[in-house]
């Protein structure tokens, strides 16, 4: 098991005795565990805000070298906790021997190897667990190949500790927060948000893109489908409830819808005139058309419809005549959409100016890019599809992403 701490549970040294009393629980259960643990709540921010008081052209590298700091406070302070009760614990931080997390140097935001991890994490936390030791490692912060101090960015906690989890094989990932997983809504500001029991990892993905603040969405790149990943409350036990997390983010999937699309687009202000698009929607649905995207602002509003093209353009025309401030309904037809989505599209501004450069190449030119949280809707010309699909699917594997 692999238990990863956050900031805002960690307050105080009451809270660090009363984390590793829970520990102490799973251990006598019979768990072998290796913790993880961020910095105290506010002191990354103090770090960084004395280094930028100190001069504000600190280099990267040194600034991540300071604010690392923090987490190898945090991994002194829980092993002593730990060890205080009688479990036998031992500090990883980027200066030990068996420091297993080895990434890029991008300072600031730096991306894990996963083979180099791999390999430390075999040759360094390996042993500690074989020798009966828990290790604690800090989260957040890296070494790079040159051996340099590195930070992971926002949520480079969580990604370490799936990292880790990753590379050990772990039976199980438990993230500790200050609330029990996720909600229907933020329990903070909405009285009946109801608990989540289990979500997809792409379904958790979307929420925390959307503003769930509980986890980044930058750590389930690295899950692998086979791992159990919950997220728990401190207040609870490490064994039990929470949210659990299951699956994993595709690299790449590019999916081309099997029957050609229609392009309905609606002059005028649909935004305003929110009692409108329910009823656009309904005359596609009595039309025997399926909405597959919808795009739109305060002057046109487009919906890509698989279905019988004339019977839906009448149907929404005769709705639109009756509409005050739609104006006109054209259409389009003859088109394909493909559906792109995965970690390969995190960043999907660079994605997308890279695909229409290789699809502009070939002669291929979008009719249309929706773009979404690591996922993309591309229109082509029905034709060109299947080109269009093989050239986006080689140029991932060519590894320009």
């Amino acid at each position: 098991m692999v238990v990863k701490f956050g900031g805002s549970v960690l307050e105080d040294g009451a809270a660090f005795r009363r984390i590793a009393e829970s520990l102490k629980v799973e251990l006598e259960r019979g768990s072998r565990i290796v913790v993880v643990v961020s910095a105290l709540r506010g002191v990354t921010d103090q770090l960084l805000g004395a280094a930028e008081a100190i001069s504000p052209e600190t280099p990267l590298d040194v600034i991540d070298h300071i604010i690392g700091l923090g987490e190898e406070q945090s991994v002194r302070l829980m092993a002593s906790a730990m060890r205080a009760i009688g479990i036998d614990a031992v500090e990883v931080t980027p200066h030990s021997p068996s420091w297993p997390l080895v990434t890029n140097e991008a300072y600031g935001n730096a991306e894990p190897i996963l083979k180099e991890c791999a390999v430390s994490i075999e040759l360094g936390v390996g042993p500690l667990l074989k020798r009966g030791l828990v290790p604690v490692v800090c989260g957040f912060v890296g070494r790079s190949l040159a051996g340099s101090i590195t930070t992971l960015g926002r949520g480079g906690g969580d990604t370490t500790a799936v990292v880790l989890a990753r590379c050990l094989d772990a039976d199980e990932l438990v993230l500790v927060k200050d609330v029990g997983g996720f909600y229907t809504a933020d329990p903070k500001r909405v009285a009946d948000a109801a608990h989540l029991k289990a979500l997809s990892v792409w379904e958790a993905s979307l929420l925390a893109a959307s503003g769930a603040k509980i986890l980044h969405g930058k750590a389930f790149r690295y899950k692998p489908e086979a791992l159990k990943m919950r997220i728990v409350s401190i207040d609870g036990g490490l064994g039990e409830g929470g949210t659990l997390i299951s699956g994993t983010v595709p690299e790449l999937q590019v999916e081309v819808h099997e029957n050609p699309v229609t392009s309905f687009t609606l002059l005028g202000d649909l935004i305003s005139e929110f009692t409108v698009i329910p009823r656009v929607l309904k005359a596609v649905e009595d039309a025997g058309g399926a909405v597959l995207s919808v795009k739109g602002d305060e002057e046109l509003t487009t919906l890509y419809v698989d279905g019988p093209a004339d019977d839906v353009l009448n149907s929404v025309h005769g709705l639109i005549a009756q509409t005050e401030g739609v104006k006109a309904v054209g259409h389009a037809g003859g088109l394909a959409l493909i559906h792109l989505r995965g970690r390969l599209l995190n960043d999907v501004i660079e994605a997308t100016c890279m695909i229409n450069g290789a699809l502009s190449s070939m002669g291929v030119f979008p009719k249309d890019v929706i773009t979404g949280h690591s996922s993309l809707h591309l229109l082509v010309n029905w034709e060109q599809r299947l080109p269009a699909s093989e050239q986006i699917a080689s140029l991932f594997e060519e590894g320009f992403a």
